[in-house]
């Protein structure tokens, strides 16, 4: 069938990151500081605001579904608290909930590994405007640099890698909550039904999931100071 009506939908992004880096570099061209960048340095540009929009939405909807699975295990009994000599019962939770946090954590975990690719496509078109090479690997190094001499922790892109990789190589993670510190809940997820919390390959925590927004949102004024100053160069 030939599409011959259609409607754009607007698309209006929330996250100006990319605004100020575009600005510089139209000043640096008129000054002949820069060359016009490619086609795929915009296209990335425009990936990366929408992507970046999209990561913020999915951890707002994923707090959102562990405020209602909060609400379940509130009402838990003993006979649901497993120890390390103690089998207890499973917490029934509607099937929803749980596949929505589920889809809700991939989701947030790829976007953030997508968006960190195309950052790096990104920083390489760039650096092509300016007349100068770089490749994957320099681009991992520079970054890493950036946010050492800026003081950020970039332990987050190792946890990303990590948390990502269990995804992608599980076929059915299972989900548990930690009631150690109650009234304090921690979102647990393993790869298998564990009875033991000994091994930190074989789960993640919530905690870990913050700790890689947290890390990637600190991250992105770094990358933008130094990417607009080497513009100036």
């Amino acid at each position: 069938m030939m599409i011959s009506e259609w409607i754009h939908i607007e698309c209006i992004f929330i996250n100006k990151w990319v605004l100020p880096i575009q600005n510089e570099i139209n000043e640096a061209i008129k000054i002949s500081k820069i060359e016009e960048p490619t086609d795929e340095f915009y296209e990335s540009a425009m990936a990366i605001s929408i992507r970046i929009d999209m990561i913020i939405r999915l951890f707002r909807r994923m707090t959102e579904d562990l405020e209602r699975l909060n609400e379940v295990v509130i009402g838990h009994k003993d006979e649901h608290v497993n120890t390390n000599d103690h089998e207890a019962y499973g917490l029934y939770v509607d099937d929803d909930l749980k596949l929505d946090l589920l889809i809700d954590i991939d989701a947030f975990l790829f976007e953030i590994n997508s968006c960190c690719e195309l950052l790096s496509k990104f920083i390489i078109e760039l650096f092509k405007a300016k007349g100068q090479s770089i490749d994957q690997g320099q681009v991992g190094r520079l970054q890493a640099r950036i946010l050492r001499d800026s003081g950020i922790d970039a332990s987050w892109f190792k946890q990303l890698d990590d948390s990502r990789n269990f995804f992608i190589h599980n076929g059915a993670p299972y989900i548990a909550v930690d009631v150690t510190n109650k009234p304090s809940y921690n979102l647990i997820i393993m790869k298998e039904n564990l009875k033991v919390f000994d091994d930190l390959d074989k789960f993640l925590t919530l905690t870990t999931l913050v700790s890689i927004r947290d890390g990637f949102l600190e991250s992105l004024p770094a990358l933008q100071k130094y990417l607009i100053e080497f513009i100036k160069q």
